[in-house]
């Protein structure tokens, strides 16, 4: 393959493929491109296939050293076959869901100075984009979210909060997320959604590959 693909073992029952380390939405979907052609195999000893930025990790079951002796010798055998080119990237179809935001951080101010750029100017970049949910994480139903403009690229706080209140939406590197409960954090907040991301019933409003879009409330 042209692209550097590195295996590392979490245990004998998992193994992480990754490309690339980069925030981007071309990792995100060379990441899922590779996820579904996993997932498309038929091996009855793959568990799980579990997608992150830059990465995959396969879940299998004692049954693969039946017939296998090494996962990483396996998945560079597999690799080494141009397995991603012959397949080409993976077309989502996904229609995008609205996030009402009122745009009144309290670091707003901070982001206008670091970027030049005005607080309506810092909303127009941020409301018009279309975002694609790349992961889930740190928190239940925290989506990490690519596609923000270049633009609006601000580092995380020197001094993390204590407390983030919940539904804020925040700015760190050349990522977006939304705060979905009350929790300690470092990104530049610029705003609140009243939209609710995560209850034990339904769990996560948004999953990997959503669509999203912010509207100015």
């Amino acid at each position: 393959m042209e692209e550097e693909i590195r295996f590392s073992l979490l245990s004998e029952k998992a193994i992480t493929i990754s490309f690339k380390q980069e925030v981007s939405l071309q990792s995100h979907q060379r990441v899922m491109s590779l996820k579904h052609r996993l997932e498309t195999e038929s091996w009855n000893w793959q568990i799980e296939v579990v997608p992150s930025y830059c990465s995959v990790t396969v879940f299998v079951d004692p049954s693969f050293y039946q017939n296998h002796k090494s996962l990483i010798n396996f998945f560079e055998s597999f690799f080494s076959k141009g397995i991603i080119q012959e397949k080409g990237p993976l077309q989502f179809v996904n229609n995008a869901k609205e996030i009402p935001v009122v745009y009144d951080g309290e670091d707003l101010e901070f982001v206008a100075d670091y970027t030049n750029l005005s607080v309506d100017e810092i909303i127009d970049l941020h409301a018009k984009a279309e975002y694609t949910v790349a992961m889930i994480g740190f928190l239940p139903g925290f989506p990490y979210l690519v596609g923000m403009d270049d633009r609006l690229f601000v580092p995380r706080r020197e001094t993390p909060r204590l407390k983030v209140q919940k539904g804020s939406v925040g700015l760190a590197g050349l990522q977006t997320g939304i705060y979905p409960f009350e929790s300690p954090g470092g990104w530049q907040i610029i705003g609140k959604t009243s939209t609710k991301l995560f209850d034990i019933e339904h769990l996560s409003f948004l999953k990997i590959g959503d669509k999203l879009r912010f509207v100015p409330v």
